[in-house]
């Protein structure tokens, strides 16, 4: 698995990651200073320990040296053996002789000269006491006992145990702590940049405002946004005002354009030359564009405003297939194309809006008929369950992953295919024109090898008024 560099990191890890480093390296350096100090500050404790043990057994020696009495001196060194640490123990005379011995089972027979100073070292690994054995005050012997640092390391290797044990639970608990925590700051700005992008998409609800839950720089954030989305609603709502408005007063000089164009054609205002003809021909295309994308328009501000409605009845496949593909056996046939028919005849009853489904039909013959140079368009009728289904298929140019991403948005660029396919509102309407007949769809491309767009709404059920 690829490491993501820190600057690269989402936020809510980054974040996570800090409260995590940050109290496991406080943690360790808490423990370090810990064990620093016990390994400085215990060896001194076990010199002083074994000085007080020296202290207990010479004085106890006394009577012992005094009297010469070797045998009770070495009981009372035998009873180090209670005592696991100590090494070996000597009790030396006057003249620097061992008068009693004592030697940890398996430890060597080895016991230093005499050092008449009262003395303690910590080297070697072994802790190390001379200490004088006074009666009177006056000096009658001398004591020597050494101890292995074994307690020291038991202590350091539970010390060490305890740091690994505390430094785990403590990791999970800074762990779930950050986790939890970084929500209250992500969650708020997490939705800032979901809101960011539907909006950047072209989807976003100009209309809903980020709930501000703080007074922090993320509140600020929050309620910075909400204003900017305000003023995007307001441009949104003035440009939509226009495309209406607009709209609506070149509809009909457009539709009256049209007529007369079709009235010359037919020739009502008299005879017309082949090079006249030819010049009309090419008007009656271009207003028919126009029409239809002022129509577009105006299904766009319908549905961006709002106030779209619509008139479900039962409706037959054929009557809609028969109403889409009618102005379209010209363009076809200029374009050699084949226009393909299946299970039309005999399609089922449907429960939708007639004129919006045509149109959402027709948007999609459109679409196939600009994308597609040779080959077919085929029409097909089905049934899916308790869904009627109509495919749009053609054996056209075909589109990319990226470009399905975006294609049913009203603001996308296709790219190199941007002036066959169109970057125009089509799949917008026709998409938002389904959701509004409880319907869907759907598309399958690949490209260089055509594209098949699917149309399904509810079955009508016949006898019950209303829809599967």
């Amino acid at each position: 698995m690829r490491i993501l560099p820190f600057s690269d990191m989402p936020l809510k890890k980054k974040i996570t990651l800090i409260a995590v480093v940050s109290s496991s390296i406080s943690l360790l350096i808490a423990c370090f200073v810990f064990m620093l100090n016990e390994s400085l500050t215990f060896p001194k404790v076990m010199r002083q320990n074994l000085s007080n043990l020296a202290q207990i057994i010479g004085d106890n020696s006394t009577a012992a040296l005094s009297f010469n009495d070797s045998r009770t001196a070495q009981s009372l060194l035998d009873t180090l053996k209670a005592n696991p640490h100590i090494r070996s123990a000597c009790l030396y005379d006057l003249k620097g002789q061992p008068f009693a011995r004592y030697t940890r089972p398996g430890e060597p027979e080895k016991w230093p000269p005499v050092v008449w100073e009262e003395t303690s070292e910590f080297s070697a690994g072994a802790v190390r006491v001379f200490h004088p054995v006074l009666s009177a005050g006056d000096r009658v012997g001398t004591l020597y006992l050494e101890s292995d640092t074994g307690e020291m390391q038991t202590r350091m290797v539970n010390y060490t145990l305890v740091t690994i044990l505390v430094g785990g639970a403590a990791f999970l608990l800074s762990l779930l702590v950050a986790s939890r925590l970084q929500r209250q700051v992500t969650g708020p700005l997490n939705q800032v940049v979901e809101r960011m992008k539907d909006i950047a998409r072209g989807e976003g609800d100009l209309t809903k405002r980020l709930e501000v839950t703080g007074k922090d720089e993320i509140g600020e954030v929050a309620e910075a946004f909400n204003t900017f989305v305000g003023k995007l609603q307001t441009v949104e709502d003035m440009k939509l005002d226009l495309i209406s408005v607009v709209s609506h007063q070149l509809k009909t000089p457009v539709a009256e354009i049209n007529g007369f164009i079709e009235n010359m054609l037919m020739g009502l205002t008299g005879e017309l030359n082949p090079k006249q003809r030819s010049y009309l021909e090419e008007m009656r295309v271009i207003g028919r564009e126009n029409y239809r994308l002022i129509c577009d328009l105006l299904s766009a501000s319908k549905i961006d405003r709002g106030v779209v409605t619509v008139d479900l009845k039962p409706i037959s496949t054929k009557e809609v297939v028969g109403l889409a593909i009618r102005d379209y056996e010209a363009p076809l046939a200029q374009k050699g194309l084949n226009l393909q028919l299946e299970g039309v005849w005999q399609g089922a009853m449907l429960y939708a809006d007639r004129d919006k489904l045509v149109e959402a039909l027709r948007n999609l013959i459109n679409n196939a008929l600009k994308c597609t140079d040779k080959g077919s368009i085929t029409i097909r009728a089905l049934a899916e369950g308790d869904k009627g289904v109509i495919e749009v298929e053609d054996t056209g140019v075909g589109m990319d992953a990226e470009t399905m991403e975006r294609l049913f948005t009203k603001n996308r660029v296709l790219g190199k295919e941007a002036h066959r396919s169109g970057a125009g509102l089509g799949l917008y309407i026709t998409k938002n024109f389904m959701k509004y007949q409880n319907g869907d769809i759907t598309v399958t491309s690949e490209k260089g090898k055509g594209t098949c767009f699917k149309l399904a709404v509810p079955l009508f059920k016949p006898g019950a008024g209303g829809a599967l």
